[in-house]
């Protein structure tokens, strides 16, 4: 359970829209067309691992939103710096650690929960409701955040597909506010377990 709430957090981290068409990517560039090629590459999962869709996406940015690409290149270095932080064994240790200790206090929020239910302290209703609280807790996108990711990646996808280049100057800064926050909760997520 812990390792799949770990593996789960990373993975909620760098999932930011860029390329899924790989295949398409390699038959279009031998073709010499460039340009489909950025617009192939954006479109999915841009973030996958690495340097080089970094590259492309500042390629991206310097293109349709080039006053804010060196807002973007810091957004990335500070990205950068917490996977490597992210990789330090000390760092992986803690993580697990600080995972180990939220699912203990879950279980026992959870127990405490279905004991009051059996002394009759609340009802089936307020069970449900105090449960529901508790489930939301390890969460790491609430609902909202999770639909409001899933529309900018259409309009991204959409955007880019129609190559719209008014839309993606509009769309480009959503992103932009959407990583920095997603580096903040990383960051802050790394130092609450560190600190310990």
């Amino acid at each position: 359970m812990k390792r799949m709430w770990i593996s789960f957090a990373v993975v909620m981290m760098f999932i930011i829209p860029t390329g899924a068409f790989a295949a398409h990517e390699k038959t279009t560039f031998e073709q010499g067309n460039a340009e489909e090629v950025m617009v192939q590459a954006f479109a999915g999962h841009m973030f996958k691992h690495g340097e080089l869709d970094e590259q492309k996406w500042m390629e991206i940015v310097r293109k349709y939103t080039p006053d804010q690409a060196n807002e973007w290149q810091k957004v990335l270095d500070e990205r950068k710096a917490l996977r490597k932080q992210m990789q330090d064994e000390q760092v992986k240790r803690a993580l697990k650690a600080k995972c180990e200790e939220m699912k203990k206090k879950r279980e026992a929020a959870f127990d405490q929960l279905i004991d009051r239910l059996a002394n009759k302290e609340i009802t089936k209703e307020q069970f449900k409701q105090e449960w529901k609280k508790l489930h939301k807790k390890k969460k790491w996108m609430s609902k909202e955040e999770k639909q409001k990711i899933r529309e900018l990646h259409h309009k991204t996808y959409e955007a880019m597909k129609e190559n719209d280049k008014e839309a993606l100057a509009a769309i480009l800064p959503q992103w932009l506010e959407h990583m920095k926050k997603e580096n903040e909760r990383l960051a802050k997520w790394i130092q609450e377990a560190t600190q310990k």
